[in-house]
């Protein structure tokens, strides 16, 4: 049997994407362990548990998400944690999540198990100084690596034309398991929905907030946790119709987000480079799937896709009047939202998980094997 161990810098509560690779691998025979950094020390979480096959191990050490170097101590207890068990502990493939989870790889690798660079984002950020030394890293890794897991190919630049040969695509589609079309609740208001980590956009959501402060038939809810998540809550506060509701189960409640969400609010920075270009974030795929319409920020990557298909529109997000013209423009076009609605569900069956997820078995060399 293959053996694979994760390392993954957050306590899994679960991370969707690495339970949807974790799931595919156990599917095909492999045992499964995730080596995981709570930060948030959260008791409700298990030191460890089995889900779905997958063994979780939870590592419980104190560390503020988003305080930099400030992480290092914690970061370097994380590291010995995942030293010792791998020490005691056997494997195939080290599978290891973003870039901070591929440095602890790095070194922990002595018997040059298989390394997987799994990169959820793209890395490159900052001055120019800054990106060429991000992008130095990634290609060092890379070069270490077995293979590397993209999401962008932004990765395809002839910057990286070093590593190119080994690049697997792997988008985050949504698991169909997880996130079912399904018939929208009646309600008498119309409802915007955000499910997903909050992180640096704050900007975005203040002017959200007072676009809704005096729509009678408008509510927004906000789901999930991050960075932003205790200013959000702050904030929430100070409007009648806004409701920040904190971390959700991605496995279990997605569908049910969204058959309670007329309007998607998909709203990023187009300053950073993580939005721009092909990069498609998850929660777009989730709302094509379920057939809600979007609201994109205006200037990020994935505007003209939204556009062009007819999933939704697109306004400047940092600005309330634009949001409230772009929200009275669906809101109040029934016909409009059924154009976008049904546009989105043709559309869905080119957003398959389970096919895209395939790409696994080519980097596992499961077509070699007996299953």
């Amino acid at each position: 049997m293959i053996s694979v161990l994760m390392v993954l810098t957050n306590g899994f509560r679960p991370d969707v994407r690495v339970y949807k690779e974790a799931k595919h691998l156990v599917e095909k025979g492999c045992n499964v362990t995730v080596l995981c950094w709570d930060r948030d020390c959260d008791e409700k979480l298990k030191l460890e548990e089995t889900l779905a096959g997958i063994r979780i191990i939870r590592y419980r050490i104190k560390s503020q998400y988003g305080s930099g170097l400030r992480q290092l101590g914690a970061y370097y207890k994380f590291y010995k944690a995942c030293k010792a068990f791998k020490k005691n502990n056997t494997c195939d493939y080290l599978h290891c999540h973003d870039i901070d989870g591929a440095i602890i790889g790095c070194l922990i690798n002595k018997k040059k198990n298989k390394m997987i660079f799994d990169m959820h984002e793209y890395y490159e950020r900052g001055n120019r100084l800054a990106r060429w030394a991000w992008r130095k890293l990634t290609i060092s890794i890379l070069k270490k690596s077995y293979a590397g897991i993209y999401v962008t190919t932004a990765y395809l630049d002839q910057k990286y034309k070093a590593i190119h040969s080994k690049l697997y695509e792997l988008r985050n589609y949504p698991d169909m398991d997880m996130v079912k079309p399904m018939e929208k609740t009646d309600s008498d208001l119309f409802r915007i929905g955000y499910h997903g980590t909050v992180r640096n956009q704050i900007p975005d959501f203040s002017a959200l907030f007072e676009a809704v402060r005096n729509m009678e038939d408008v509510v927004v809810e906000i789901n999930g946790g991050g960075i932003d998540l205790k200013a959000l809550e702050i904030l929430a506060n100070k409007y009648r119709n806004v409701h920040v509701n904190g971390p959700y189960d991605g496995i279990k409640q997605s569908s049910y987000l969204y058959s309670n969400t007329d309007l998607l609010f998909c709203a990023y920075d187009p300053q950073d480079p993580n939005y721009q270009g092909d990069t498609e974030v998850i929660k777009y795929y989730e709302a094509i799937i379920t057939g809600t319409p979007i609201l994109v920020s205006s200037g990020v990557g994935m505007e003209k896709k939204v556009i062009n298909n007819g999933f939704g529109i697109a306004c400047n997000t940092r600005d309330s009047a634009s949001i409230i013209k772009a929200i009275s423009e669906i809101k109040d076009n029934r016909n409009k939202w059924n154009e976008f609605h049904e546009n989105e569900i043709k559309q869905s069956i080119n957003y398959s998980w389970e096919k895209a997820v395939s790409i696994l078995d080519t980097i596992y060399s499961f077509s070699n094997k007996d299953e």
